[in-house]
């Protein structure tokens, strides 16, 4: 139960929240000699950030301008570069996921599942329109359809232009889930979309059509809490191949055309992953960082020195994996051997959203709603 346990807040059911915290205190930091340097290129406040509540709310960033959110209903909207804040608007809403953004639109959802989509150029509300329920997963925009995946199971597909419904697939979700939710990964006319019952499935994006679905994780134990298998840490599709987590099960490489499975591997994960051409990386309940060989699924290394740190999912910067933590460090491990090469400290509040990284700057988002940016050489 340790594993449930360092999840403190982050339980959600029909009756409620379980809000007794026994969490392990974080692992202490270890001293090592650094090899690489470090630089931060600005460090700004951009909103109020989401304070206590474990909510995602990171970076989105496009060609010029990187966008935040936080749970009052603010979007800011930076230049990318420097920092400097560009306009921002405050939308109503208790904002719970996003932001997500492309060059045309900019989307946003709440708790109470409002969809709000707003124009770049000045943040005014371009549509708004309603989901089945409570919003936790980023939004997904792919060839301006915004998709959408509320905590019931439901995934929705709206016109980029207006918001008009275009289809719904439903799954049936358990009744006690993580008060976490994967986002739908897009690649030319395909979803994947990952759930909180175990469930991945592979959509068109057109109709929603199911092209196939595979049990990542089956429930096991007498307890609602023990039978918990989520996917909550962003599948990834990479070639012909999607790798996907669940909590309390496996990490495993699928078929991306069939869905069959390639290799797993035991794994309670809730946070995220990434891949390059050798590996797949991943953080797992105990905030360990892992690497698979991604054609075998052979552990390459695990870096156990972040445990209870609540550690994000990594990114992937040139020779290094980034990770964040819940008292704000961002760490970087070459991806050789999961050693320690940099460390810095954002702020005293914590890292929840996975950092971005944008033609090799990293760009992280705190709990207090301060957005900074790095290099590393």
């Amino acid at each position: 139960m340790t594993a449930i346990s360092m999840l403190s807040l982050f339980l959600c059911a029909c009756s409620g929240f379980f809000d007794k915290d026994n969490t392990p205190p974080p692992s202490p930091l270890i001293n090592f000699k650094p090899g690489a340097t470090v630089t931060q290129s600005y460090h700004v406040k951009t909103n109020s950030g989401v304070g206590s509540d474990y909510l995602k709310l990171g970076a989105a960033v496009t060609e010029t301008l990187v966008y935040t959110a936080d749970k009052k209903g603010d979007v800011t909207a930076s230049n990318k570069l420097t920092g400097k804040k560009l306009w921002e608007v405050n939308i109503g809403v208790q904002i719970s996921a996003g932001p997500a953004a492309n060059d045309q639109i900019i989307v946003v959802g709440s708790r109470h599942g409002d969809v709000v989509a707003l124009n770049p150029q000045d943040g005014s509300i371009r549509w708004q329109t309603k989901a089945s329920s409570e919003i936790l997963a980023r939004p997904t925009i792919q060839n301006n359809i915004v998709l959408i995946k509320a905590i019931d199971g439901n995934l929705s597909a709206f016109d980029g232009n207006d918001g008009h419904a275009l289809w719904h697939y439903q799954q049936t979700e358990p009744s006690l889930i993580l008060r976490s939710s994967s986002s739908i990964q897009s690649q030319d006319d395909i979803l994947i979309a990952g759930f909180a019952n175990g469930n991945l499935t592979k959509l068109t994006l057109q109709n929603g059509s199911l092209q196939w679905q595979t049990s990542i994780a089956h429930p096991q134990g007498s307890f609602a809490i023990e039978r918990m298998i989520d996917i909550d840490a962003d599948p990834i599709i990479s070639g012909q191949t999607v790798f996907a987590a669940t909590y309390q099960g496996h990490i495993a490489s699928l078929d991306l055309l069939t869905g069959r499975e390639h290799w797993s591997h035991d794994l309670s994960s809730y946070t995220g992953m990434t891949a390059d051409r050798q590996n797949i990386y991943v953080t797992d309940a105990r905030s360990d960082v892992w690497a698979f060989d991604r054609e075998n699924g052979a552990v390459r290394w695990r870096q156990d020195e972040l445990s209870a740190r609540n550690t994000t999912g990594p990114v992937s910067m040139g020779r290094f994996i980034v990770v964040g933590d819940a008292e704000g460090y961002l760490h970087w491990l070459n991806k050789d051997d999961g050693r320690m090469i940099a460390r810095t400290r954002v702020d005293t509040s914590g890292i929840l959203a996975t950092p971005v990284i944008d033609n090799r700057i990293l760009y992280v988002v705190t709990t207090n709603g301060h957005l900074a940016t790095y290099t590393i050489r």
